[in-house]
């Protein structure tokens, strides 16, 4: 397997996979990368508001308001890229290119390495400017072989997989590769799972402070105190200021455990302001 990065230009007798094959393996790549972002949104990220009514009364909370759950882009890139460097260092494909029957290969139509595989799908964040891979898309139209940015940085072709140069793996090498895939997926899912339970509680708490939730409205600054566990309870005391009134408050909010999606929702909380 090579892992080096040509730069010298792809020899005209491979064949390369068309535009079209290409589109189809990327929409259905996107459907599966979707699912993990939500995910992962859904996990670590924090509540944004993206729409807000004031409240007319002494409350100074929101009447309605709409917001996203979210984490930085940073890390939807991230997922997104390690999604399809993974499985294209791997099996040199991803789930959209194998239904299309595609497959990534070094300029001489051999299985990309590591590190080829890598910088192609780094450069995934400039192919997608300004929005679904277009100027990729138009970099890889007017490029003999259908190479997008990324893949003329690290070297790389899109072929159609009966078209790879060398024997592909062999049973005992792909049983190993699935059992790296899987291994991946446990860990990431434990994660999930632990840090939705553990570790969310606190950005529970920041949500309802930031979306003016705490008892007495929006608040101007806050912070609580060490989590009292109980089951499926948790309580934090918490001294704020409110952001109207300035009033300095203090009090506790319980969190209590819904479960899968839901998660860790407020139970209840009291306060006293002065």
């Amino acid at each position: 397997m090579s892992s080096a990065v040509s730069w010298k230009a792809p020899p005209s007798s491979i064949e390369t996979a068309s535009l079209w094959a290409r589109t189809r393996a990327i929409i259905l790549d996107l459907i599966v990368v979707s699912v993990i972002q939500a995910v992962i949104n859904g996990v670590f990220g924090s509540e944004r508001i993206t729409n807000a009514i004031l409240d007319p009364s002494m409350t100074g909370g929101y009447s309605s308001y709409t917001s996203t759950t979210s984490v930085d882009a940073f890390w939807l890139w991230a997922a997104a890229i390690a999604y399809f460097s993974l499985l294209e260092g791997l099996f040199g494909d991803t789930l959209g290119k194998a239904l299309v029957g595609i497959k990534v290969t070094d300029l001489a139509g051999r299985p990309a390495g590591w590190r080829a595989v890598l910088i192609r799908n780094i450069f995934r964040v400039i192919d997608s400017f300004p929005g679904f891979y277009l100027l990729g898309a138009l970099v890889a139209r007017f490029s003999a072989r259908h190479q997008r940015i990324g893949d003329h940085v690290a070297g790389t072709l899109v072929v159609p997989a009966r078209v790879v140069v060398g024997p592909g793996l062999s049973a005992q090498a792909r049983r190993r590769r699935v059992a790296v895939l899987l291994a991946v997926i446990v860990a990431f899912t434990a994660s999930c799972f632990a840090f939705a339970y553990f570790g969310r509680p606190p950005i529970v708490i920041d949500n309802l402070a930031h979306s003016g939730q705490f008892p007495g409205g929006p608040v101007a600054n806050y912070q609580h105190g060490p989590a009292r566990w109980d089951g499926g309870s948790v309580t934090y005391p918490i001294v704020y200021t409110l952001a109207g009134s300035g009033k300095h408050c203090s009090g506790e909010i319980t969190l209590v455990w819904r479960g899968f999606p839901t998660g860790w929702q407020e139970n209840s909380g009291t306060s006293t302001c002065q």
